[in-house]
This record gives C-alpha cells, sequence and structure tokens, in this order.
C-alpha cells in the first residue's frame, strides 16, 4: 500500500524520538519510491557509551530499558545496566598514558608545525600564545602523574620524536607501495616501488601527500583566454587529502599495524586497521564517529580534517566534478579493517562514450549516462551509487532508474532494500565502429536533447587534444632537425635502450620537465619519470633543483663538460 501520509509520519516519529526516552534521539529519516509506492526509511545510530542506557523515561530506568536478542526486544536486567553505567567510565584508547615518556619525548618541529596550521586557519587563537608544556595541556595531549607532566598516547601520536614511536608503536608507520597491473602481487619491474614514513602525524601527513600526489598522472589545459598551461591530477588534490587524513585520524592504534595506501594502475587504495564506526551505507552523510577524539580534535584544529563529518562528502563531490567514478568504501568489523578505493580513470572516457553511442535515440541525459557507464564498468547500479553519482535525492535517483528499466536498458532485481539493476542483455556488446562515429554520434544527439554536459565533455576532448599536439610542436621545434626527425619516425614501441639514447639527447639541448618529456614522446608523465629517475641514477641526466627533487618546477639536463650540475650555471 504505501505510506498515505509521509510528511506527518516522519513528524510524529520525530518528536517521540525527542520527548519518550531520557536522551533526546535524533532519527535519520528519509521517504522514497519503491516500485510506484511511497515509503519511509528510519535510521537510529547507536548512542555514545557515555549516554547509555537509554530508556523510556515513562517506563523509569529498571522497566524501559531494553536489550534487542534476536527479533526481541528484552527488557535490561540488574547485570546489563551494570555493564552499561561501567562502559560510561571507559576512557579513549588514545587518552590513556604510557610509562616512562616525558615531555623530552615531544618534537619541537611537530609543535611548530600545528602552530603554523593553527595561526592559518585562526590567527586570534588564544593558543597560539601558550608555552609548549600548555599546548599540550590544552590539546589533551598531557597528563600530570604525581606532578610530573607525561604525554598520552595522542600526545605521542601527533608529536612524538621518531625515536618514541619507534619504542612503542614500531608497526605504527605509513607506507606508499606502487604496484604494477591491477592485482597486488602482479608483475614488479622498474615501477614498483615502496616509500615508508614513521613520525610524528602533524609532520608526517604533508610528506605522505607529497609521496602520492608526486606520482600522479596529471592532464593539461589552456584556460580560455590564457596561454599558461594548468597541470591538473587524475585525482583531485582535495580528495587524496581528505581519504589520507581520514585513514590516520580514524584508524585503529591498538592494532599493530600500518596505515597503508597502494597505488594500482586504475586506482588508489587506503587499508587501515580499525573498521568504520559509521554504518558504511552512512558515511558521507552530516555527523561523525571519532574512534581517537583527541587526535580527530587536533586534527579538526588545523586545516587537515573537515568538520561534523564532511570530508567524504568533499571527497564525493571533488570525484563527481572530475568526473570519476565515486569513492568506494568497505568496512569489515570480522576483520576489523577499513578500505577507501579512489579511482583513476574517468567514467566518460572514449570507450564510454563509444558505447553510450548505441543509446543515441533515447536522448539520455548526463546523469542517466553516467548510471549506465557505472552500471557497465562495476556490472550493478542501486539507488545509493545513483545518488552519489549524480547528486540526486532519494526519489529522483529511483525516477532516473525506473525510467531507464522503462527504455528497457536496465534490468531490476529486487531484494527489498537491497535492489539494484543490471544492463539488459542486448545492451552489452556493442559499439561504434570508428571515433569518428563516437564523436560526431554523440554531439548530434546532444545537440538534439540539449544534453549540455557530454557536449562540453566531447568538445574538450576535442580541444585537448589540438592543445595537447600544439606543445608538443613546440617542443619539437626547440630541437635539432635531425632528432625532430628521430622522435618523429618512432613507433609504438620503443626499446629502452632507444629510450635512454632519445632522452639524453633531448636533455642537452636545454633542460626539460617530466611534463614534457612525456609530451614529446607521446607517453603519460609517470612514464616519463620512471625513465628519468633511472638516467638520473645512473648520472645521465641532473636535476636542475637537486636540494629539492620533488619540486614541481624541477626539470632534467645534461652537465656541461666541467661538471655544471645546476641550472643556474648555464650561461
Amino acid at each position: 500500500m504505501g505510506v498515505a501520509n509521509p510528511d506527518k509520519l516522519q513528524s510524529d516519529l520525530a518528536t517521540q524520538c525527542s520527548s519518550k526516552f531520557n536522551e533526546i534521539i535524533r532519527p535519520r529519516i528519509q521517504s522514497g519510491v519503491i516500485e510506484g509506492k511511497t515509503v519511509i526509511c528510519v535510521y537510529i545510530p547507536e548512542a555514545e557509551a557515555r549516554l547509555k542506557p537509554i530508556f523510556v523515561r515513562k517506563q523509569g530506568l529498571d522497566k524501559g530499558t531494553y536489550v534487542r536478542v534476536g527479533p526481541t526486544d528484552q527488557v535490561c536486567t540488574p547485570d546489563d545496566l551494570a555493564q552499561l553505567f561501567q562502559l560510561r567510565n571507559i576512557r579513549p584508547y588514545d587518552e590513556a598514558v604510557l610509562p616512562q615518556t616525558s615531555l623530552s619525548d615531544i618534537n619541537p618541529n611537530a609543535l611548530n608545525a600545528y602552530r603554523k596550521l593553527r595561526a592559518k586557519k585562526n590567527p586570534n587563537a588564544s593558543e597560539l600564545h601558550y608555552s609548549d608544556e600548555e599546548l599540550l595541556g590544552a590539546l589533551h595531549c598531557i597528563e600530570k602523574t604525581d606532578g610530573v607532566s607525561r604525554p598520552t598516547i595522542a600526545g605521542l601520536l601527533l608529536f612524538g620524536t621518531e625515536n618514541v614511536l619507534r619504542r612503542y608503536f614500531s608497526m605504527m608507520r605509513f607506507d606508499y607501495v606502487r604496484v604494477k597491473g591491477r592485482d597486488w602481487g602482479g608483475e614488479m619491474d622498474d615501477t614498483y616501488y615502496s616509500i615508508e614514513l614513521r613520525e610524528s602525524l602533524l609532520t608526517l601527513l604533508p610528506k605522505a601527500e607529497a609521496a602520492i600526489m608526486d606520482d600522479m598522472e596529471r592532464e593539461f589545459s589552456f584556460p580560455k583566454g590564457s596561454l599558461t598551461r594548468e597541470e591538473k591530477p587524475a585525482i583531485p588534490y582535495d580528495a587524496i587529502r581528505e581519504v589520507l587524513v581520514n585513514a590516520v585520524m580514524h584508524r585503529d592504534y591498538q592494532v599493530a599495524g600500518p596505515t597503508l595506501v597502494v597505488r594500482f594502475t586504475d586506482r588508489i587504495e587506503f587499508h587501515n586497521p580499525g573498521y568504520s564506526l559509521k554504518p558504511i551505507d552512512r558515511i558521507g552523510t552530516p555527523g561523525s564517529q571519532s574512534r581517537n577524539q583527541t587526535i580527530a580534535s587536533v586534527l579538526h584544529e588545523t586545516e587537515y580534517a573537515e568538520n561534523k563529518g564532511s570530508g567524504i562528502a568533499k571527497v564525493q563531490r571533488r570525484m563527481q566534478e572530475a568526473q570519476l567514478p565515486p569513492p568506494h568504501f568497505a568496512s569489515s568489523k570480522a576483520d576489523n579493517t577499513f578500505v577507501a578505493t579512489l579511482s583513476l580513470h574517468q567514467l566518460m572516457d572514449e570507450a564510454a562514450l563509444a558505447w553510450l553511442n548505441q543509446f543515441n535515440q533515447f536522448g539520455l541525459s548526463g546523469e542517466e549516462a553516467r548510471a549506465l557507464v557505472f552500471a557497465r564498468n562495476k556490472g550493478y547500479v542501486s539507488n545509493e551509487e545513483c545518488r552519489k553519482l549524480t547528486g540526486y535525492d532519494t526519489p529522483k535517483a529511483s525516477n532516473l532508474l525506473t525510467r531507464l528499466r522503462g527504455l528497457g536498458i536496465l534490468e531490476q532485481h529486487s531484494h527489498g532494500s537491497g535492489t539494484y539493476y543490471t544492463l539488459s542483455g542486448n545492451c552489452l556488446g556493442k559499439e561504434p565502429e570508428s571515433d569518428l562515429d563516437i564523436r560526431i554520434g554523440v554531439q548530434d544527439t546532444q545537440m538534439k536533447t540539449g544534453n549540455k554536459p557530454n557536449s562540453d565533455l566531447v568538445t574538450q576532448l576535442r580541444t585537448q587534444d589540438t592543445q595537447m599536439e600544439s606543445e608538443r610542436e613546440r617542443i619539437l621545434s626547440s630541437l635539432p632537425g635531425s632528432l625532430q626527425d628521430e622522435i618523429q619516425s618512432l613507433g609504438q614501441r620503443i626499446t629502452p635502450e632507444k629510450r635512454e639514447e632519445l632522452i639524453v639527447r633531448v636533455c642537452e639541448v636545454h633542460p626539460f620537465t617530466a611534463t614534457e618529456i612525456s609530451i614529446l614522446f607521446r607517453k603519460t608523465r609517470t612514464w616519463a619519470k620512471n625513465c628519468l629517475r633511472e638516467l638520473v641514477n645512473a648520472e645521465r641526466v641532473s636535476l636542475t633543483i637537486p636540494d629539492k627533487p620533488n619540486s614541481r618546477n624541477q626539470a632534467y639536463h645534461v652537465p656541461k663538460s666541467g661538471g655544471q650540475r645546476n641550472i643556474f650555471e648555464w650561461e
């Protein structure tokens, strides 16, 4: 039958939850349409330990406190109540104090890093004028025991020296691993490497960010009216930063294991010990639950962490703006693990546009096209995934999927709240015949339907192709004619020896960046950086900024005879 008056029912639920119990309960209520019927979904988050037990006010503590046992609600026994009251007094792990530690275990550089970040966010913050010990006390990072100030676990993790971290948290480091291929344990060659960091979070985070971003492929564009080329990372910087900070902020520090970031060919995975305290389907909604309250509080006071649980929602927006698939989150209580995955490949790439061309007659919107490409890539699409892709609410996403089902493109598989959709059999394998068909067909359809987003995408692809070729012509023109001819005549495959020879000869002319080398050889920036790294290690080329190897302005050149090692020595 469905719900006859959803607004009244939602209002009644919210009113009773705020007035019938000893603590105010804030239910999360959503309305939606399933199979043409209005339904109400209500989620009651678990209360914090300090608030339990929750009981029906009219019945009192002894008779109004219930525990769920199987499909039944059982009145709590005195023993049950005693256990709930005991849980109120349990201190969070990061507030504990370790023996034989002192203020000498605090790294002054980490404190300075906090002060700089705090001043950037709030120049008038009163704690900026505190002494180091007063600051640590205000941040709940030290505790006095027998008159002696000792760091808490949060204090050591946030501000500790490398020595104390190695002594007490030897396995709690940050690991970045680059793997060739799409599977762990695949082929390992010169593109496989790892970076290990073990230091306080305030000094570790910028280095971890740099390790990930320096390895990131970039796209190039020329803003309208500008002659300056802009570089854009394959995954937005904000998305990487938020997921990284969440990993170190919410991980379980009682588990001896690293925070692990693995870069595959097609994605980046962030692994950390500690399942999500928030239900996986609620990630990205307002409100947060912190396993490490002090660590979270300190990171919130800097520029690192978002407030009120808005960080994941920001990641979802940035990925959508970059036309990338939504982030994927997996949490396991049994394994006590959490994994966040960010895709490196755009949803609307050339292959996707080619495949979508078979639906020209339906006049699909950009949102419908994204939902179909997601279903093609993942094998299914649900209302939840559709909401993440489009930013729609539940009823609007349901209407979108219902329309695609009505067109015969999607097939519905009903399993209550687990309803999902797959592509119909006749939509799985069709491809247009050529790239020209792809571009003309998609553009013509979108001009008819007024579908602006995808029309802009095709135009952007054409513009970027033209700009990249123009940039390549500029680079080629700076080289001697014979070298230009050799590079122009290269085939798709090039031997390592020939590759090294040509790059060295190019860098003999004048310094080139990794980006320029990648454009010149029509390869990825990662390919160019790996080739150049080999040549630097072999001392066949040199860095123009040797004291800052990861500088954005880094370029590579062949020193003149006589030992020139720095760009500023060029006449």
